[in-house]
């Protein structure tokens, strides 16, 4: 289904569709980003370039667009929403989640800075020993106040973009679900969750929870503008968290 049929279809109801940025030089060269800045590589605005063409074939026009204040998804953001009448707004609970003293570097380059710290979250895969890090229930919590933000300060009918990273989406994916629990989820770059709800119903318990039709997920990770004939990009598949 179109993005454009999709808004015929759902008029009353809020959409927020969530983004992670194009790939970074980050990304292309294996290392854990956090906060860390990095721009985009010549394949991740080509990456970007084929979402923004997607989507003014497909006739989305947002009503608020927001976007994490680091400097690959500002330049994502930048590129795809040039078009669009909505101003681009700096949010900063968007931002990657912090991953302390590993920020910036490879895995080797961690196993030889900071060993024992290394061999410690390999074994637990918990944040909390990584020196400065933003541990998992920091991240759960962010992802809630997202959701809760997103929800709260919007209307019915409008059509929210907020363009984040492939970590801290993981838990405000969790939080469109319902979850208390965080699913590992490769996100593609410029990968995008489409999401429809009833902000009315929103706080709402009983039956209304389980009545799909106030509830949608229109896409999920879908980069298929990488594959399709936009004109001259590639996709290089990198998933790491960023």
């Amino acid at each position: 289904m179109s993005l454009r049929t999709r808004s015929r279809t759902m008029e009353k109801a809020m959409r927020c569709i969530l983004v992670r940025h194009a790939e970074s030089v980050g990304n292309a060269e294996g290392r854990l980003q956090g906060h860390a800045e990095f721009d985009l590589t010549n394949v991740g605005r080509r990456q970007a370039e084929r979402l923004f063409q997607r989507l003014q074939m497909e006739g989305l026009e947002p009503t608020h667009v927001y976007c994490s204040p680091l400097r690959r998804t500002v330049e994502t953001a930048r590129i795809v929403s040039r078009s669009w009448q909505a101003p681009l707004t700096l949010w900063g609970d968007l931002i990657e989640y912090n991953v302390g003293v590993f920020s910036g570097l490879r895995w080797e380059d961690i196993d030889m800075q900071y060993p024992t710290m290394a061999q410690a979250f390999r074994e637990s895969g918990d944040w909390a020993v990584v020196e400065g890090a933003e541990d998992l229930m920091q991240r759960h919590a962010r992802g809630r106040r997202v959701v809760a933000s997103l929800v709260e300060g919007h209307r019915s009918g409008d059509v929210i973009v907020a363009f984040s990273h492939g970590g801290i989406l993981q838990h405000i994916i969790a939080a469109f679900l319902g979850t208390d629990r965080s699913w590992g989820i490769r996100v593609r770059n410029t990968a995008v969750f489409d999401f429809t709800l009833d902000k009315n119903l929103w706080y709402e318990f009983g039956s209304v929870r389980r009545n799909t039709r106030h509830w949608r997920i229109l896409s999920f990770n879908d980069a298929a503008h990488l594959e399709l004939d936009y004109g001259a990009a590639e996709q290089t598949g990198s998933a790491k968290e960023a």
